[in-house]
């Protein structure tokens, strides 16, 4: 059948949301709203082969921004990882990246916010330290330096969070030498640094909170 101009564009009482294209009197497809705004259908269109293609483009466009608002209503994300999460469903680069671009417009993906947010949570929930955030951060798809930025955004005491760990982790009758580099390789791991956790430490003990 050869296409030329859209006669008629009807939405449907029992397909909420969807648009019925007709071309010379006959449907041609059923398009979501979005996609018709995003391909500015119109009666008396022509539908050569650019028009087509625009449409196809809207379609899959319409489909990627559906879902990433599924993504993001589970949680926050970094554009990266929207990106990645909307190519391993099936979206081509390019349908993917835009659609990131248009969450970003519209504010439903923020790198700046979203590394704030989850840096100060890490630090004052987790009592991660400045290198496991940073990991978590650039794992979760953060450049690196909007991730610096966060961190350097913290106004978090670290070594209140090192003591706060290590008295979590301590048992009153810890204080063979052995166990407490347990405990210092645990903090370690936790991303604190080696120096701090000494100090830290060492701070305690002349409280007389390890060794009770």
């Amino acid at each position: 059948m050869t296409l030329s101009k859209i006669t008629a564009l009807i939405q449907p009482p029992d397909k909420k949301g969807r648009v019925d294209v007709y071309a010379d009197g006959e449907y041609i497809m059923s398009v979501s709203e979005d996609a018709a705004l995003e391909a500015k259908l119109r009666v008396g269109m022509e539908l050569n082969e650019k028009a087509l293609l625009q449409v196809e483009h809207s379609i899959a466009l319409s489909r990627a921004k559906n879902k990433a608002y599924n993504y993001l209503s589970y949680g926050d994300m970094s554009e990266q990882k929207l990106f990645q999460k909307l190519c391993r469903c099936g979206f081509d680069d390019g349908i993917a990246a835009e659609c990131v671009g248009k969450m970003r417009d519209m504010g439903f993906v923020n790198d700046v916010r979203y590394a704030e947010a989850l840096a100060d949570s890490l630090a004052n929930y987790k009592l991660y330290g400045p290198r496991r955030i940073m990991q978590e951060l650039r794992q979760r798809g953060i450049d690196f330096e909007t991730a610096q930025s966060a961190l350097d955004g913290l106004k978090t005491d670290f070594s209140e969070s090192i003591k706060a760990l290590a008295r979590g982790k301590l048992r009153r009758d810890m204080s063979s030498p052995r166990e407490i580099q347990r405990l210092i390789a645990a903090l370690i791991r936790y991303g604190h640094d080696y120096e701090m956790i000494k100090s830290s430490l060492s701070e305690m003990t002349d409280e007389e909170e390890i060794y009770e």
